[in-house]
């Protein structure tokens, strides 16, 4: 006998685009590379929906989107998450040029009572290099958007069971650390003889 479902999840991914410098956000008709961040992602959330990390009584949907060659609207993405109950949207691999973006997105759906969640490089690379002394992610943190540091490998259940109790942590920060490992050689570069 099979397991019995009786509530669902919704996780929603999305990879943003950003501006160009007359303010639109740029996409294509195909994005030229897949973006690595939201394929590493959704593996990682396919395995968490699997593995029944929120219950053996919960279905968690994945679905995944990137900006670059989707539009994206948050009242599409909210009612999405409506429909199931409960859920996040989570804007990941966020680079600092995206971030902008990604704190436009997360305003539409925090008006909606949505859950979201920022994770990627810009998050990561301002709390290690910055100390956290960073304008946007202070805007992010003061508008009730939770920001991911890190990789998302072993730790990304913790955060979709806080959504799903609808405790979301402001931080995730568990960058790991750096100090004494050596730096790599260089390789010597052989010329063809």
């Amino acid at each position: 006998m099979g397991k019995r479902v009786t509530k669902r999840f919704c996780l929603v991914l999305v990879k943003p685009s950003h501006y160009d410098d007359d303010g639109y956000v740029i996409q294509w008709l195909r994005s030229p590379i897949p973006s690595t961040s939201l394929a590493a992602l959704y593996g990682l959330a396919k395995d968490c929906a699997e593995r029944h990390v929120l219950g053996p009584d919960v279905e968690i949907d994945v679905l995944a989107f990137d900006e670059t060659n989707t539009r994206i609207r948050c009242d599409r993405l909210a009612a999405m998450i409506q429909a199931t109950g409960a859920g996040i949207v989570m804007l990941v691999g966020v680079q600092s040029n995206q971030f902008p973006r990604a704190l436009d997105l997360a305003k539409g759906l925090h008006n909606r009572n949505i859950m979201v969640a920022i994770g990627g490089f810009h998050v990561s690379g301002a709390l290690s290099m910055l100390k956290g002394a960073d304008p946007d992610l202070e805007r992010a943190k003061a508008s009730g958007v939770a920001l991911f540091a890190g990789e998302a490998e072993g730790r990304l259940e913790q955060v979709l069971q806080h959504a799903a109790a609808g405790a979301l942590e402001p931080l995730y920060d568990d960058l790991p650390g750096l100090e004494g490992t050596p730096i790599p050689p260089w390789p010597k570069i052989n010329s063809p003889q």
